[in-house]
């Protein structure tokens, strides 16, 4: 019997014609392992790598393309550097100036240039100087990365250097830095231009000492000027002296304008028009703007409707283009025509909405003009080329510039359309409402029309209100800080009115307009309990709904503590509302018990005002009854509060919708699909009736949601997708994110895998900023599970693993194992 290490050195025979055991481990089992490993580690690394890069790719800052959305570049919720790009549209046609431009390009390009650039824009109204400007800036903007700034002056304007140098801080300045003094405004502008490349626009100069302050101080920084005559005292500028068209570019632009062969059909009566321009491009516009509007005009009516209103020598010397404006004027409606004419009765060339609407009405005691009719008679003379459509930079407030030859003709028809009882009636009615309006009270004032209309749905009006208000502010600010109590008063009504505004932001979803409103408000009326609170609820609010928590409930808190030193009940119920909803995230029903309570009795004993925010306070509570897992009594809450909003007067129309959306989430969680729907298609039928594109947003929201809980995935990918579309463009970081989250779930059961990875990816990013943990858990879970489903590229073998592996399968054998260690 052989022993057992004997019977281990005998070699297992295999019948003939098959390789012996040790061929086959070297030559085939070998390499067949080795490929097996490599593929099994090859396809993991492969899913790392792929997560990895999708990460890294999401994470990317990539600056989007209109202000807002998940891909914004951030540092936070809000941005940490603010790169200011104020520049208007470029003019849309820009005939005759190409030697212009390119002589200022050669300028600009020039090495033996010294300093900082100043181009110098001069000629007559009306010739295209601020369009010039505008085109050139926008053909050297990415040469000047960090910021464009543009400030338009007017002769009428009294505002102060230190004024307007406070614009272009504003416009600088970070979101958490603090506003400079205004005795330290020009240092802090030098400093902060001093090694940066900036681009500033001043247009319409008269004083050259208006300029002097506003330059920038780097030596990389470009300032372009108009201005009607050359401006002497600036070394090194460059001038450019700009003249009317020639005929041939003059007749170029309104051939461009009017379209068609018009021009060309009847050449006779298109070179007389063009000689009634005088080459002014204004002019050429205006025609253009008449010719376009009426299709069914031939030239020849149009010269002969602009020859029967010249019958008034006076008007002929107002302007080189009179005839022109005589064509246009001839196109207006008798309403149109007696707006324009009022226009001549202003003292100054901004005009406001209430303007208009004063001058009317004194004028026509038998007629009323009510100042959103005066606003559509401005819009539609700015149509016609009579007006220009401004914005107040600190308000955004939507104003009109009346040219100086409009104002100068529109007062040469004075006499054939207003009696001199009704002219001086119009101006009376004028003085009377400028002085009503600086001695009313700011918060009586914003109770009466921006806090009405908003509870009234009526956001455009509440918008403009509040805009209005504060353009105002400004206007009293010079009278106002020539003493301490003045400067505080002041302060006082600026804060009310910011704080005011960004409520009105925050209800319509522009999170950061609303909380940097709401953040000066706060420093303008730190002395003010009533201004402090509405500013921290406000900021407390915004907090909220972002998912910042601890700072929401500090400023909250804060908020309290400043209502209750200011004696505002109405303000006390808001204060409250939001501390009860401030729960709903935490799940803390008893806190928010103890809140609801509180502004229950407050309403109670606030008389008719009390009852009307009764509904609010009885959504917040609800919203908490909702998260601590009770949706049978939030259900029941909501319900009570819908029956309180039938109110006949409108007060309701605003939050019934937001009551009933919060119904439709109430219901979805209970599992009643269909009536979660029904609801929601009552919310966004509300919101779109208010034209609340915020509110139309959230609500399609749960319309999609409910569709996608009840399986119908056909029906809740449009309205998911629509949801996202118009929240993207709103601001409020967190429900776009939400929404996000929700149609990649769409996406990804509908199979369309990479689609929701990018979407996820996105989501996870912004709860990141926004530093909602629960949200970026749910993100990266469900981008996880979406990721593990999409199937894996195979890897391409790295150079040289595919000859080895040839290789290693053809060594011969090695029956010693010298190879062993392969």
């Amino acid at each position: 019997m052989r022993s057992v290490d004997a019977a281990r050195s005998i070699p297992f025979e295999l019948p003939f014609g098959f390789p012996s055991a040790t061929t086959l481990t070297y030559n085939y089992l070998y390499p067949a392992a080795a490929f097996v490993v490599a593929f099994v580690v090859g396809a993991f690394v492969a899913r790392i790598v792929q997560t990895l890069i999708r990460r890294r790719r999401a994470a990317a800052p990539a600056m989007a393309v209109v202000p807002g959305g998940l891909d914004l570049a951030s540092g936070s919720s809000r941005r940490q550097r603010i790169v200011p790009a104020e520049l208007p549209p470029p003019p849309g046609l820009l005939a005759g100036r190409d030697r212009e431009l390119d002589e200022m390009c050669d300028h600009l390009a020039r090495p033996d240039r010294d300093g900082d650039a100043l181009i110098v824009i001069h000629g007559e109204p009306g010739v295209g100087k601020t369009a010039l400007a505008i085109r050139m800036a926008h053909l050297v903007s990415d040469q000047y990365p960090d910021g464009q700034l543009m400030l338009r002056f007017d002769s009428s304007d009294d505002q102060l250097t230190e004024d307007r140098l406070e614009t272009f801080v504003r416009a600088l300045r970070g979101p958490r830095e603090d506003m400079p003094e205004r005795a330290d405004l020009g240092r802090w502008y030098r400093d902060r231009t001093r090694r940066r490349r900036v681009l500033v626009i001043l247009d319409n100069i008269g004083d050259p000492d208006q300029i002097r302050p506003l330059l920038p101080a780097g030596p990389g920084c470009l300032t372009m000027v108009t201005a009607r005559a050359a401006v002497p005292g600036f070394p090194g500028q460059f001038p450019v002296a700009l003249e009317p068209l020639r005929n041939d570019a003059a007749t170029a632009l309104l051939d461009r304008l009017v379209g068609g062969d018009r021009i060309g059909a009847e050449p006779e009566e298109a070179k007389q028009i063009v000689a009634a321009a005088a080459g002014y491009p204004v002019a050429i516009q205006m025609a253009g703007a008449v010719l376009a509007v009426r299709k069914n005009w031939t030239l020849e009516i149009a010269v002969r409707r602009m020859r029967d209103m010249a019958t008034d020598l006076q008007r002929k010397k107002v302007v080189a283009f009179s005839g022109i404006l005589d064509l246009a004027f001839a196109l207006l409606t008798r309403e149109e025509r007696e707006a324009l004419v009022l226009l001549g009765l202003t003292d100054r060339r901004r005009v406001e909405r209430w303007m208009l609407a004063m001058l009317f009405n004194g004028a026509f005691t038998e007629r009323t003009m009510p100042e959103n009719v005066a606003g559509r008679f401005l819009d539609r003379l700015a149509s016609a080329r009579f007006v220009e459509r401004r914005v107040d930079d600190h308000s955004g407030l939507l104003t009109f510039r009346v040219p100086v030859y409009v104002h100068a003709y529109a007062a040469t028809h004075l006499g054939s359309h207003l009696t001199s009882p009704e002219q001086q009636r119009a101006r009376r009615e004028l003085t009377e409402g400028r002085r009503r309006r600086n001695e009313r009270n700011a918060d009586e004032y914003l109770r009466s029309t921006v806090f009405a209309f908003l509870e009234r749905g009526q956001l455009d009006d509440a918008l403009n209100s509040a805009r209005e208000s504060l353009a105002l502010c400004r206007e009293r600010a010079a009278a106002l800080s020539n003493s301490d109590s003045g400067a505080l008063a002041f302060a006082t009504e600026e804060g009310l009115t910011l704080a005011a505004l960004a409520e009105v932001n925050a209800e319509l979803g522009w999170i950061d307009e609303a909380m940097t409103g709401a953040e000066d408000a706060g420093e303008r009326g730190s002395q003010s309990p009533r201004t402090l609170a509405r500013a921290l609820r406000v900021t407390g609010s915004l907090r909220r709904r972002l998912r910042q928590l601890p700072q929401a409930e500090a400023d909250l808190l804060a908020a309290e503590r400043s209502v209750q030193n200011a004696d505002d009940r109405d303000e006390h119920i808001r204060v409250l509302r939001e501390l009860t909803a401030l729960q709903a995230p935490r799940k803390d029903l008893e806190t928010a018990k103890g809140y609801f309570d509180q502004a229950q009795r407050l309403c109670a004993g606030g008389g008719q005002s009390g009852a009307r925010q009764l509904p609010a306070v009885l959504l917040a509570y609800a919203q908490v009854l909702r998260e601590c897992g009770d949706p049978a009594a939030a259900a029941t809450t909501l319900a009570d509060a819908e029956r309180l909003t039938g109110d006949p007067e409108g007060w309701q129309r605003l939050r019934r919708p937001w009551i009933r959306l919060h119904r439709a989430l109430t219901l979805l969680d209970l599992g009643k699909y269909d009536q979660s729907r029904e609801f929601s298609s009552a919310a966004l039928e509300g919101f779109t009736t208010l034209r609340h594109r915020y509110g139309s947003g959230n609500a399609r929201l749960a319309l999609g949601r409910a569709h996608l809980a009840d399986g119908n995935l056909s029906g809740a990918t449009p309205e998911l997708e629509e949801c996202h579309g118009t929240l993207r463009r709103c601001g409020d970081r967190w429900i776009e994110a939400e929404s996000a989250t929700w149609l990649a779930v769409a996406y990804h059961r509908a199979g369309r895998g990479q689609e929701a990875v990018d979407l996820l990816s996105a989501a996870e990013q912004a709860f990141s900023k926004l530093g909602d943990e629960q949200g970026v858990r749910r993100a990266g879970r469900l981008l996880w599970e979406v990721e593990s489903s999409l199937p894996v590229q195979p890897l391409r073998p790295l150079p040289g693993v595919r000859e080895w592996i040839t290789a290693v399968g053809r060594q011969p054998t090695d029956p010693a194992g010298t190879r062993a260690g392969i």
